[in-house]
């Protein structure tokens, strides 16, 4: 009876994908924290979890696919938020600055696993690394697009579009990098206002 319970357990763990998901990403990066990447393993990331170690193993076979995970999670929240958030909107100089702003809220929302990706990519195979430095492709991508619109429109300048949807991301990584000394004076509210006007100060006409 106890065997068919734990294998219940299991099957449901594997049907909860995005639950499961979830406990995973919290755990490792938890661990990953406080133990660093090379000390963890992945039997104490299904202990902190709460996930057995089989189903912890059907989601990831090896460490580096959880930062492949965090990354993939950290946009995820940013498109779906940004899809929410800016499906309405026609001004695309308001679309833009919705769009940085929930960049930047997610980014500190998820600023221990943003710092985790950082310390750690040099740890990363390279076939993960190359899926992680996809991910933030991706995102710049989701600026890049707006920013294009908007010079065909007319409301931007033209501008190099790669470099400035990758300035956005650096900026917002830069509160995460230097939070230590921003945050003394200005709280989040307050620097991504400032960037945004920065920014848009760049691009309009």
């Amino acid at each position: 009876m106890n065997k068919h319970e734990t294998e219940l357990t299991v099957l449901d763990q594997i049907a909860s994908s995005d639950k499961v998901r979830r406990k995973i990403i919290d755990a490792a990066s938890a661990l990953y924290a406080k133990k660093g990447f090379t000390e963890t393993s992945i039997q104490e990331i299904s202990e902190k979890s709460g996930v057995s170690l089989p189903v912890a193993y059907h989601y990831v076979k090896k460490k580096t696919e959880i930062m492949r995970m965090i990354m993939e999670d950290c946009l995820n929240l940013f498109q779906d938020s940004l899809t929410r958030q800016i499906k309405d909107i026609d001004d695309l100089v308001e679309r833009l600055a919705i769009a940085i702003k929930i960049y930047f809220k997610v980014v500190d929302r998820q600023r221990e696993k943003v710092l985790l990706i950082y310390q750690q990519s040099g740890s990363l195979d390279r076939v993960c690394r190359s899926k992680v430095k996809q991910l933030e492709v991706d995102v710049s991508n989701i600026f890049e697009k707006i920013i294009e619109e908007g010079i065909a429109q007319g409301v931007f300048k033209k501008v190099d579009t790669d470099l400035m949807a990758y300035n956005i991301i650096m900026i917002a990584h830069m509160w995460i990098l230097k939070r230590w000394h921003f945050k003394h004076r200005i709280d989040l509210d307050k620097y991504t206002d400032l960037q945004v006007k920065i920014i848009m100060d760049a691009l309009k006409k």
